[in-house]
């Protein structure tokens, strides 16, 4: 082994490590920052207060490595705090980006340092706008303001990034990659003792959202739409792999769409899985059109349910739930990155072609086809806007 593969073995658990510094102006934020740590899937490893003698010993080394200076008015006051974290799933850069001077290696971190400081600055003048956390850029970088700061912890922390990267493994042969943020968790196609099937492997920390899926499956055993498990492993889950042909029966579709509508017997099954949870005191958040597959054998199937949670009551009724309504503020569960807005205007409205008053009782399909006819209106007008009037007389050009 040369020196060189020995020294990249030696850091290659700081793949996944960021190392993210306070300053002053930005400690009211910590538990703002902590929250979106959370929700981007990073693990905290270290969460420190710094000593006089580590802001100094930090101000000189940020300082020499060309970044913001201690000196600045707009610098958002001395580094204050320090949080050491760890992703196991970096997202890199896009290549335009990762040559660039002070790029930085995972993509997560820049998103989660723009949120802060927008939250800083939102209420601030321009005169008070300031940068309230300094990152670092890269894994040796990271490793050397561990060495001014907390050396004593550097090899808790290797081991415990060790022990995640361990943990997030795929358990069985990856035939294809399917994931999308992997914020939660990845999804892949694996060969499960000789058959095809889905395997989602969760973050270390992120149980809680593997529990729901299994969860789900308990409370909807009776239900054909909800996609069956094979196997339960301690941070993953193995699903029957289905033939996904929606494309097959979307329709009518509007022109300039980018797809045509479910099929009216479609929502009258998603309505009577929402309404089959909420009569158990549960509500699927974040159930979107885009977690429905059509297999031609098996029928329509729901794949995801890692936001399904106890909602305020056993409830008999479709208004109000949450999946097609904001999610009511008083809710402290787990919420997407997508936040509380209600989702059916932008997301279900383009699929079903129907107002939600209409998708929360029975009603003859003859009726809701002609409303769903004209609802190919502001459908197509929603088409025009996004590919554009100048890209229209292009093609009629052409």
């Amino acid at each position: 082994m040369t020196d060189r593969q020995w020294n990249d073995d030696q850091h290659e658990w700081l793949a996944g490590i960021s190392v993210f510094l306070v300053r002053e102006r930005g400690l009211a934020y910590l538990d703002t920052l902590r929250n979106q740590l959370d929700r981007h899937g990073f693990n905290v490893l270290c969460n420190v207060p710094l000593k006089e003698d580590q802001q100094q010993a930090l101000a000189r080394l940020v300082g020499e490595n060309g970044r913001e200076g201690t000196s600045r008015p707009d610098s958002g006051g001395p580094l204050a705090h320090l949080l050491v974290v760890h992703d196991v799933h970096p997202m890199a850069q896009t290549s335009s980006l990762r040559d660039a001077p002070g790029r930085i290696e995972n993509e997560r971190v820049l998103s989660i340092k723009a949120k802060i400081r927008d939250k800083v600055n939102q209420a601030c003048s321009a005169q008070e706008q300031c940068d309230p956390l300094h990152v670092a850029s890269y894994g040796l970088q990271a490793l050397e303001y561990l060495e001014r700061t907390v050396p004593q912890r550097i090899e808790e922390i290797c081991q415990a990034a060790r022990r995640y990267d361990a943990a997030f493994r795929t358990p069985y042969p990856v035939l294809a990659d399917l994931s999308r943020q992997v914020c939660r968790a990845k999804v892949e196609l694996v060969d499960f003792h000789g058959t095809e099937a889905i395997c989602k492997t969760f973050r270390p920390g992120r149980e809680r959202y593997l529990e729901r899926e299994v969860k789900a499956r308990e409370l909807g055993a009776s239900l054909p739409e909800v996609s069956r498990l094979l196997e339960v492993g301690p941070h993953y889950l193995v699903f029957e792999r289905y033939a996904n042909r929606m494309e097959r029966i979307l329709s009518p579709r509007a022109p300039f769409s980018h797809h045509g509508l479910l099929p009216i017997w479609t929502i009258e099954r998603v309505r009577a899985v929402i309404l089959h949870y909420r009569r158990l005191g549960y509500e699927c958040i974040d159930l979107d059109p885009q977690d429905l597959i059509y297999d031609p054998c098996q029928g329509l199937k729901i794949i995801d349910f890692e936001f399904l949670q106890p909602g305020p009551d056993e409830i008999e009724t479709l208004k109000g739930n949450y999946v097609w309504y904001d999610v009511p503020t008083r809710f402290t569960g787990d919420l997407p990155l997508s936040a509380r807005q209600s989702s059916y205007r932008q997301r279900w409205f383009p699929y079903t072609g129907l107002p939600r008053t209409l998708c929360l009782n029975e009603l003859p399909r003859p009726i809701l086809a002609m409303v769903r006819s004209v609802a190919l209106v502001p459908l197509t007008l929603d088409g025009l806007r996004r590919v554009g009037w100048h890209h229209i007389q292009r093609l009629v050009r052409d």
